[in-house]
């Protein structure tokens, strides 16, 4: 033994010779090691059992294709294009539109911005519409579905149409085909645009523009450019509406520190708006709520040049909400004040006060439920009486109202009056 082993076998030594540790290796290892070997063996083959119940009853051809498609690839993200693994463009979803209730259809449906409302009539419904309706006669046989021959009185009013539309037509009027609506969330941009769509009798296409986004290279462009040849080719069976929503997401400014993937998904969605010429029937609204994160090039003339403010509702504007959301839509009520509930719902946005409508008719409707839950304990003659007072009522709005905070609360509405101030400089400025 050399001397530089010494205090360790001494340490050694009066450690294993400790009445503490000839206790704990007396307790903890005096178990029969076969034994326990043979024990684990068992338990093992238990848990293998369990694992083949699982697959032979979970791994269907369905599931392990879902997990074919979703595992992720090996590769680091810098090898994945679009040329490893075709992403294919799922197919639109094209939402057209039938009018179930007249007092709710088109802007009948929409309570405030009057001026906006009729700007939109004159501008750009009423000469969509006209225009619409001759590129339908001119593109129709002039015979009726069954085949038989129109009628001298029908077809003297088809000539008589595309006469004023050619007159029309020499003036060179410019309809806006595509516009930026922006503005505080929850002011009704989605919504005004469905109304459009019903006014123009026109299929609606809604899209939320981040939905364009893949993990592969290039691929986002590929997205982009498929889904606008898509909507393209849809609108020539149908006028349509194109509504991108959020579209800062996708066109936001560019600056020097900007990747080249992120300048070529920008370029792609330019490109397809400079080509919209190809689908004179394809209208483009896209929305926003921070205007002032656009990349200026989507803005500029033939692109999203009509821009419109699309702002919290004023107090008329909040009293006609409650009436559409409520009256119109024929939901049972009694007694309502609606004076009293534009004054509660002050800086209170559209998408506020349809979800208290939303709210007080869930709450209304459960005392029906209640009915139908206790039948047997019901009079007959007393069912009229107690459905009679399942309805909407001032208590239950109030009680909405005041457990609903307004959305502008969580906005800073600067945002929108310093981009507004920015737009006429740049007007003036031109």
């Amino acid at each position: 033994m050399t001397k530089s082993n010494t205090w360790f076998d001494a340490f050694f030594d009066a450690v294993t010779s400790s009445p503490e540790f000839k206790g704990v290796a007396k307790k903890d290892w005096s178990w029969d090691f076969q034994k326990g070997l043979k024990d684990m063996e068992k338990e093992i083959k238990k848990a293998s059992k369990i694992t083949s119940s699982f697959k032979d009853t979970f791994a269907t051809p369905e599931a392990v294709e879902t997990w074919q498609n979703y595992t992720p690839s090996n590769k680091p993200y810098i090898n994945k294009t679009a040329e490893d693994k075709e992403e294919k463009t799922s197919p639109i979803n094209i939402q057209y539109f039938e009018m179930k209730n007249p007092d709710t259809w088109g802007f009948n449906g929409v309570a405030w911005m009057q001026e906006l409302k009729e700007n939109l009539r004159e501008n750009f419904i009423k000469p969509l519409k006209f225009k619409f309706l001759v590129e339908k006669l001119e593109s129709s046989p002039q015979s009726s579905p069954e085949g038989k021959e129109v009628s001298p009185k029908t077809s003297e009013k088809d000539e008589m149409f595309k006469q004023i539309h050619d007159a029309y037509k020499k003036f060179n009027v410019w309809i806006p085909t595509g516009m930026l609506f922006y503005g505080p969330p929850g002011t009704g941009k989605t919504f005004i645009t469905k109304k459009l769509a019903q006014e123009l009798w026109a299929g609606l296409i809604k899209k939320s523009v981040w939905e364009f986004g893949s993990s592969y290279i290039h691929a986002t462009s590929k997205n982009i450019r498929d889904f606008f040849v898509q909507a393209k080719e849809a609108s020539e069976k149908w006028p349509t509406i194109l509504f991108l929503d959020e579209i800062d997401s996708l066109v936001s400014k560019r600056t020097n520190n900007v990747d080249a993937n992120k300048a070529e998904e920008v370029s792609q969605f330019l490109q397809e708006f400079n080509a919209l010429d190809e689908a004179p029937n394809l209208i483009v609204i896209a929305a926003t709520n921070r205007p002032d994160h656009l990349d200026s090039a989507i803005l500029r003339s033939g692109r999203l040049d009509k821009k419109i403010y699309i702002w919290a509702p004023d107090f008329e504007a909040r009293k006609e909400l409650f009436q559409i959301f409520i009256e119109k839509e024929k939901k049972p009520h009694k007694d309502l004040d609606f004076e009293k509930l534009a004054k509660l719902t002050e800086w209170y946005v559209a998408a506020d006060i349809e979800a208290i409508c939303d709210e007080v008719a869930r709450d209304a409707s459960q005392s029906i439920l209640d009915l139908a839950n206790n039948i047997d304990d019901i009079d007959p003659n007393k069912l009229k009486e107690k459905l009679a007072n399942s309805v909407i009522n001032m208590t239950l709005l109030e009680k909405a109202i005041s457990e609903t905070t307004a959305s502008t609360k969580f906005v800073d509405m600067s945002v929108f009056d310093d981009w507004i101030k920015e737009d006429e400089k740049e007007k003036i400025r031109v």
